[in-house]
């Protein structure tokens, strides 16, 4: 039961952040052009309701993703996040009217099949949920060191390469700030919101959030898109997987038949990421003269069928 209802609020959290990039986006088609003072592009946003109601749609997105990985493990919430990209390009054809071509569709149901298949195999269980000291500072420094060495790769290398260097350092960060959401949730439903406040989890939230935040920023400046979001996508998952083996005890369906059709699954999932990332249509320019005509935000779609 904890299972399903983890998978519903993990869906709500990637509906949520899909709608989020796309209200932003949104609210800056028609923003004052870069030259501007910070100031004056601040105060522009400031009077925008969709920009607004897009900061009020991230907060959804962190609720619900914290409500999924309180019910369910990392193995099960942290890969079911990728549906964002169905989720925007869902918006964008039925908002935007941008044009979404066959291939992206189908690379979309790759994803999905590969998704489905993968925890359906796997089925994965919750483990002792209490983590010593040295299993946390095994696992936390191991990737510590890890997101050290790729950051240190990315400051070389073709604009693509950084990217995706330093969106998989992204991708390792968020994995990591997953389980100390995990942790926190459960020590608020425990102590409270006074008492989470004299845990080092909410502070290990705050720290890891804002370092995945930094080098997310940083792959999205050092090249295009289409380096950085596959790396983000794909290790992201996948790190959460092994973490929540290492960290929390969750335990997957090991006979060497599920783990080979595992292995697979996951890979279809790749597959369709990569696909999605590459063939999806680029964003479109607030300042084109093909700009879409928009449709009123109160005919959308707002809740999971």
């Amino acid at each position: 039961m904890n299972t399903s209802i983890a998978i519903v609020f993990a869906l709500l959290g990637a509906f949520s952040q899909g709608l989020t990039s796309l209200l932003q986006r949104v609210a800056n088609l028609d923003a004052p052009d870069k030259e501007v003072s910070l100031w004056t592009k601040t105060n522009y946003l400031l009077h925008q309701p969709l920009w607004i109601f897009g900061w009020i749609c991230m907060g959804g997105t962190f609720v619900f993703t914290a409500l999924a990985l309180y019910f369910g493990e990392l193995a099960v919430v942290q890969p079911i996040l990728v549906t964002e990209l169905i989720f925007t390009l869902a918006l964008r054809a039925l908002w935007l009217k941008d044009p979404i071509d066959r291939r992206v569709w189908g690379a979309a149901f790759i994803m999905c099949v590969g998704l489905f298949g993968f925890l359906m195999v796997a089925r994965p269980q919750e483990g002792n949920g209490s983590p010593s000291a040295r299993v946390w500072l095994v696992a936390i420094g191991s990737r510590c060191i890890i997101i050290l060495v790729l950051f240190i790769l990315s400051r070389w290398g073709s604009p693509a390469r950084r990217a995706a260097l330093l969106g998989a350092c992204a991708a390792m960060m968020w994995a990591i700030d997953a389980a100390f959401v995990k942790v926190a949730t459960t020590q608020l439903s425990q102590f409270g919101v006074l008492r989470l406040f004299v845990h080092w989890a909410v502070y290990a939230v705050i720290i890891s959030g804002i370092l995945g935040t930094i080098f997310l920023e940083a792959a999205f400046s050092a090249g295009p898109l289409t380096a950085s979001q596959p790396a983000l996508l794909i290790i992201d998952p996948l790190a959460s997987i092994i973490l929540g083996i290492q960290i929390f005890g969750e335990t997957l369906n090991h006979s060497p038949v599920a783990i080979t059709f595992q292995v697979l699954f996951l890979l279809v999932m790749f597959a369709g990421v990569w696909f999605l990332s590459q063939w999806a249509p680029p964003e479109q320019d607030g300042r084109s003269k093909k700009r879409p005509k928009l449709v009123p935000l109160n005919s959308l779609p707002l809740t999971l069928e």
